[in-house]
């Protein structure tokens, strides 16, 4: 932002308050403490342990008209499965999918 003036014309910048105001900047730049390492043993065989998160609706859909996504993580093996997801009630129907 800083150096927008001296590469753009017509742009001025009054003072460094807008940037210690945004409240984007602050909430990524906040410190935040590490999760607790598990006191239970890891998954034993693949599935046994899944771990999963929905995310959105997003602003802009995809161009395949998808809003969300979902992950879905084998606590066993590491392996990572992202699917989009056009709505939330779809979520069943992918982990079916993905389980079969």
């Amino acid at each position: 932002m800083r150096r927008l003036p001296h590469i753009a014309q017509g742009f001025s910048l009054d003072s460094n308050e807008a940037m210690s105001q945004c409240e984007s900047c602050i909430i990524g730049k906040h410190p935040c403490q590490p999760h607790p390492t598990s006191e239970s043993p890891p998954a034993s065989r693949f599935l046994e342990l899944i771990h999963l998160d929905i995310c959105g609706p997003f602003p802009v859909e995809t161009p395949h008209h998808k809003w969300y996504f979902i992950i879905f993580l084998d606590d066993h093996t590491g392996i990572l499965n992202l699917q989009l997801l056009a709505t939330k009630d779809q979520a069943l129907d992918t982990w079916c999918t993905i389980h079969a």
